[in-house]
């Protein structure tokens, strides 16, 4: 659960409208204000999450609706950080749990074999030549009895040592899976725009020091608007997965795959000069258009897809920023000379302005 917190006046009076306007459309859209669609629509309210803002907009623009199913994808799709933090916050606690009483356990143990020891001190003190048979058997029989509480503990320690183990090892895949959840579009099971963000910057960074080529593909699917409109969204949903998986198994291992955003997708090529990036691009677009789209329920064929792609290479000084804005150069030159095609910065080339999409 994440808190707001209130310094002033002005502050209270921005938290207040926008709560009584996340209840508001939460009231025209019959969404029932639990926590985790008031959490939606609060941010919405806000505007300090400018995506879900542009989904949810587009949705009312095109009048589809907004039920408490659609509230839950937003939520999982925008607001996992929450998650992420939730789990990371839980797992640091039962660590610490577990971490206490190893602590606890070895502190007892350290004082048991120190007891140990001052029993056989005591033991062998006490025997002199002129002890009996009885005395040395109570020394023997003490140092025994210190001896067993000693090995039990032992014992104790490493059974628990082990549980710990497997306990910690199922925090760290816990986490690891929230964190993945948090870098994976939910839709079409590859990494989301928060994950092509970081690893843009991570490669970026090693194709600068080390100067190995880096090149960079940002696709879109031709006239996506036009068929989701035409055989509504969840044949759109289709297309995007069909799409991502093309992208996912067309490119070349170390090449990091992406939504980028809506329709638009990504490809991140590390050591990989421009020629043979726009041969990969170019065998997903074939691959692509090749796949007929028939509708399972009555076998009635909805044609094909195409994309569009631009390719830009790193150049010295280049930042995230300008990479992209190349790359879309590209993309739109494609579009403008009429799609489903590669379009690189080595061949661009001069078109009249055309409406793209």
């Amino acid at each position: 659960m994440r808190v707001v917190l209130v310094t002033n006046m002005d502050d209270i009076e921005f938290v207040t409208e926008w709560s009584e306007h996340a209840l508001r459309l939460m009231a025209d859209h019959g969404i029932p204000p639990a926590p985790d669609n008031y959490s939606v629509w609060f941010r919405y309210a806000s505007g300090r999450l400018p995506e879900l803002n542009q989904e949810i907009d587009s949705r009312i623009a095109s009048a589809l609706p907004i039920d408490l199913d659609t509230t839950v994808s937003l939520q999982k799709k925008y607001l996992t950080e929450g998650k992420l933090t939730d789990v990371t916050l839980t797992t640091g606690a039962r660590i610490n749990t577990e971490v206490g009483q190893i602590l606890k356990i070895i502190e007892e143990s350290v004082g048991n074999s120190t007891a140990l020891g001052a029993t056989v001190r005591a033991a062998s003190e006490g025997l002199t030549s002129q002890s009996s048979a009885n005395d040395v058997c109570r020394a023997v029989e003490a140092i025994v009895n210190a001896s067993r509480k000693m090995e039990e503990r032992s014992t104790e320690l490493e059974e628990h040592l082990q549980a710990t183990k497997k306990e910690l090892n199922e925090l760290q895949e816990n986490l690891e899976k929230a964190h993945s959840e948090a870098r994976t579009d939910g839709l079409t099971g590859i990494n989301n725009r928060k994950a092509f963000d970081e690893a843009l910057a991570r490669e970026l960074d090693n194709a600068a020091r080390s100067g190995d080529p880096l090149c960079l593909v940002i696709g879109d699917i031709d006239h996506f608007k036009k068929f989701n409109d035409t055989f509504g969204h969840r044949t759109g949903d289709q297309v995007l997965r069909l799409v991502a998986s093309c992208l996912k198994t067309g490119v070349l291992n170390g090449h990091i795959v992406a939504r980028y955003g809506g329709e638009e997708f990504a490809a991140i090529m590390p050591s990989t000069e421009m020629a043979s990036a726009e041969a990969v691009a170019n065998s997903v677009r074939e691959t692509v258009q090749a796949r007929e789209l028939v509708k399972r329920s009555t076998g009635e064929s909805l044609g094909r897809v195409t994309m569009s792609m631009g390719i830009a290479q790193f150049q010295p000084g280049d930042n995230a920023a300008s990479l992209i804005e190349r790359s879309d150069a590209c993309l739109y030159e494609a579009k403008r000379n009429g799609r489903n095609r590669v379009i690189t910065e080595c061949h661009r080339i001069a078109a009249p302005q055309a409406q793209a999409g």
